[in-house]
């Protein structure tokens, strides 16, 4: 859970468009990595990590899902 007395952060809007990117990718990929383990308790405490991550930088959150369909 986000501490809401965590004082003065950096946000999205704050950082340079690099900097957002690769944090966008990182995340990307460990949530690709995290959904080849075909475990979905990995695969769920990943996206909880990812989304309380984008969170506290201002972000809306991550909600991974995974297409069965292929």
């Amino acid at each position: 859970m986000i501490n809401p007395n965590i004082g003065k952060t950096l946000g999205l809007k704050d950082m340079h468009p690099m900097q957002v990117k690769m944090l966008m990718e990182f995340i990307d990929l460990t949530v690709q990595l995290a959904s080849l383990t075909n475990d979905m308790e990995v695969v769920d405490e990943t996206e909880a990590a990812a989304d309380e991550l984008i969170k506290i930088f201002g972000g809306n959150g991550v909600k991974v899902t995974i297409d069965t369909d292929y």
